[in-house]
């Protein structure tokens, strides 16, 4: 289980201000929350340290040329290579998204090519071909509608301890 990591209130603001706006300043923040400058520096080390702040630069894969974007899911037969499988997923630079997952199928990935035609290839050339891959099921995103959002809140009466179990279970992390 992962090390459980205590936010309060500043922790909560510094994510959800540089989750909008990943340049915001340290200065800005500090002001904001009417804090010091070396507190926020401090808070935002911490959190990454940590690794549960994430600044990335995230580009549109439709407005980038990406125009065959896919989930894709999948039965690992045997079971004992589910691991295996998602690591070697992983190396694939089309996978953008990777999640061992509970129900029908062991394994969920999101893809992104330039044309369908390479979307297939990557399917017969790279993903099937692996070890252990026994079945997919590939479903086709048409059209994006809203790029998650990974704001945290908490409810003013949630005790420290779920907040705990939340930083550890992963809901807290911002996903990647």
């Amino acid at each position: 289980m992962a090390k459980s990591i205590d936010l309060d209130d500043t922790d909560i603001h510094i994510m959800n201000s540089l989750s909008n706006d990943g340049r915001r300043s340290f200065t800005d923040l500090a002001q904001e929350m009417d804090v010091s400058v070396g507190m926020v520096r401090n808070r935002y080390k911490r959190l990454v340290d940590e690794g549960i702040l994430h600044i990335i630069g995230w580009t549109d894969p439709v407005k980038n040329g990406m125009n065959a974007y896919a989930r894709m899911v999948m039965k690992v037969r045997p079971t004992s290579l589910i691991r295996e499988v998602a690591e070697k997923l992983t190396d694939i630079e089309e996978v953008s998204f990777v999640a061992i997952t509970t129900g029908t199928h062991d394994l969920e990935i999101n893809v992104t090519c330039r044309t369908n035609r390479d979307l297939l290839n990557l399917m017969h050339s790279k993903i099937h071909p692996i070890e252990g891959v026994f079945e997919t099921s590939t479903t086709m995103y048409l059209e994006i509608l809203k790029w998650a959002s990974h704001n945290v809140s908490y409810d003013p009466g949630e005790s420290k301890e779920s907040k705990r179990e939340l930083v550890s279970s992963g809901e807290l992390s911002d996903g990647k």
